[in-house]
């Protein structure tokens, strides 16, 4: 079986969305859509069934995708230990979902492209927070990237970059009226959760948590552009990173006026591990670089 055919699932059942996921991969959307049908021929079976103008995963490619990203995560494990064995520095890092553009990806790629760092591969996979710390436990990566802090780890955390979450709600609902609110207004009107092991989650469960009060639920989604186009199809309203990946969607944004409507990605590590000279390289150079932006360490 073609292993870029499963790579291309792999991501396409990760984002349920082929403009994302064409963004991703590098590829045009026609070649990925192309490509997905040509797996599910060869298996026999639909992957994915169409949502509005997305698709999300059938059941049996739900089943499929959890054991092809355990495969993958084999291929990834046996590959670090390659470059391990092959004397290469190897910097392996943990990080929740972010777009390439991202302020981390811009600090990787500034750090990798300094003078003596030709011998440093830096290898990253995207996890959500929660994952993250359990990878960080078993030792299974050096550093990772979280939205949030985990008060039971005694971990070192250094803040990359500041965001905001936002109230997305299709552009008919009674809230499109709004271009800010308190988040309290929204209280009578079903929202999608956020997944239980995502980051969002603690975040949407701490800004509710100054109210006193949940909103109904709709049902729960993992991803933020499975969220967004459930929002899109009238399934309910949700709490969202702030991100340009949203206008391709039919929905409105809406400002919140909640303190706790910003957070943080942190760079985190154990306190009492001593890290590799490649490592503690990279952790002083993405600190040096988030010291020179002061508003990204605002309030942290």
């Amino acid at each position: 079986m073609n292993y870029n055919l499963l790579f291309y699932f792999k991501v396409l059942g990760e984002t349920e969305h082929f403009g994302r996921a064409s963004q991703i991969l590098h590829i045009e959307q026609p070649s990925l859509s192309q490509s997905i049908k040509r797996l599910e021929k060869e298996l026999g079976v639909a992957l994915f069934e169409k949502r509005g103008r997305n698709v999300t995963l059938t059941e049996h490619g739900r089943s499929f995708h959890q054991q092809i990203d355990k495969a993958f995560e084999l291929i990834d494990a046996a590959t670090l230990e390659l470059y391990r064995s092959a004397k290469l520095e190897t910097i392996t890092v943990s990080s929740v979902h972010s777009h390439p553009k991202s302020r981390f990806s811009s600090y990787v790629t500034q750090f990798l492209s300094l003078p003596g760092n030709e011998h440093v591969k830096i290898s990253i996979f995207e996890r959500h927070t929660q994952q993250s710390f359990e990878a960080l436990r078993n030792q299974a990566c050096d550093l990772i990237v979280c939205s949030g802090k985990n008060e039971q780890d005694d971990l070192v955390y250094i803040p990359v970059s500041r965001h905001r979450v936002i109230l997305i709600a299709p552009p008919d609902h009674p809230l499109a009226a709004y271009d800010e609110i308190d988040v309290r207004e929204a209280l009578d009107y079903k929202f999608i959760y956020p997944f239980p092991i995502t980051g969002m989650r603690v975040i949407f469960e701490k800004l509710f948590e100054e109210l006193g009060a949940l909103p109904p639920m709709a049902l729960e989604a993992e991803s933020v552009n499975f969220t967004a186009s459930l929002v899109a199809d009238h399934v309910g309203v949700a709490l969202s990173p702030d991100s340009e990946h949203l206008a391709m969607y039919d929905i409105k944004k809406i400002n919140l006026t909640n303190k706790a409507s910003t957070f943080y990605h942190y760079l985190a590590y154990p306190r009492n591990k001593v890290l590799s000279p490649a490592v503690q390289q990279f952790v002083d150079f993405i600190a040096a670089q988030t010291e020179e932006r002061p508003d990204d360490r605002a309030d942290v």
